[in-house]
């Protein structure tokens, strides 16, 4: 058995639980029977909600015909993310983390436990970019992604995947006063982004806000008395349900619309090493579980026959052998796509406190 086999490796990487994040998991989650392409180009679908009655009918006229709800048709390609990493003799020949100092482990098997190992820290490092992908789709409903070149004079290029019309974001709302300790006026400006998506047929059931904006509502004593009066509403969202990084502080009703208030604190670093988090201060978003979908586009490579294949998957793994200076590499590549199932089904305010 080759274990460099791609369709082998494959089968592995499938069976490779994926990290656990907040914002893909809880509003893109893929489908894998519609999802998951095997084209390098995806048809991305959704349609405006709405909340027409139907209509009184006399029994001796029969039904009225109702007229299908138009919808909107995007064709994109999903970015590409390709990361790579080199298995050299010296690895082989050394300890590995975590094995034991007397190990009689060879070099065969350190190779097996090394490709896993290699193959779960591209996974993670690919799931991470998928979670900013996420996060930035709903905060900006769209996403700009840089893609690394090999031209000396472009040393990046932008592909945007907006999904809007025109300039003008439809999911921004600004609210009508700064936010600042005291002032009320905060819980209008949730109560009305959520009346802006259940008007248009679309459920609000999530308040998530930055640790900026935790702070500042924790200091509002007309919440602190409905989450201190309602501890049973505390216990509706289990603590691990919640990947870490993320708090549930309690379900209020905001006008006659109950919100779940998490909390995203979580972190990444970024090309510069800088520690950032995944949902910018003072920002406050509310939408829905399961609003989006994450959709992979099909992977083509060259395999050990030098033919091409297209691979539908959401990893894709290739093996590559250099004989001439002794390395193996592992190549591991995605082409995932964050999408709403709706137009503009999540409302966005930034900098709410200037």
């Amino acid at each position: 058995m080759n274990i460099y086999d791609t369709y082998f490796m494959l089968a592995a990487v499938r069976e490779m639980p994926l990290m656990r994040r907040f914002f893909r998991d809880r509003y893109f989650p893929t489908n894998t029977n519609l999802d998951i392409f095997g084209s390098a180009r995806v048809l991305v679908d959704f349609y405006e909600g709405n909340k027409r009655l139907a209509p009184f009918v006399m029994p001796r006229i029969g039904g009225v015909s109702i007229l299908r709800d138009a919808f909107q048709t995007f064709e994109l390609e999903p970015p590409n993310i390709s990361l790579r990493r080199t298995l050299t003799v010296d690895n082989l020949k050394t300890r590995g983390f975590g094995e034991a100092l007397n190990s009689q482990m060879t070099p065969a098997d350190r190779e097996s436990m090394l490709l896993l190992e290699d193959m779960r820290v591209l996974s993670d490092r690919i799931t991470r970019r998928e979670e900013w992908m996420a996060a930035k789709t709903m905060i900006n409903n769209g996403c700009v992604m840089r893609h690394i070149t090999d031209r000396e004079d472009v040393t990046f290029e932008e592909i945007n995947a907006q999904f809007f019309s025109g300039t003008d974001n439809p999911a921004l709302y600004t609210p009508s006063y700064p936010w600042y300790d005291g002032d009320p006026r905060w819980r209008d400006d949730v109560r009305a982004m959520a009346k802006s998506l259940s008007q248009r047929g679309l459920p609000a059931a999530d308040l998530i806000i930055a640790p900026d904006v935790e702070s500042f509502i924790m200091r509002d004593e007309w919440l602190l008395k409905l989450l201190d009066n309602n501890r049973v509403e505390i216990g509706r969202i289990a603590p691990n349900e919640l990947p870490n990084g993320t708090t549930f502080l309690g379900s209020i009703n905001f006008g006659g619309i109950l919100l779940n208030i998490i909390v995203s604190e979580e972190t990444y670093e970024d090309e510069y090493d800088n520690i950032v988090t995944y949902l910018p201060a003072g920002t406050v978003i509310v939408t829905a579980p399961g609003c989006g979908h994450c959709i992979y586009g099909g992977v083509t490579q060259m395999e050990a026959d030098e033919q091409f294949y297209t691979h539908a998957a959401a990893r894709v793994p290739m093996f590559f052998a250099d004989r001439r200076h002794g390395t193996k590499e592992v190549i591991l590549t995605s082409k995932p796509l964050m999408a709403p199932k709706r137009a503009n089904p999540w409302m966005v305010a930034k900098n709410v406190f200037s």
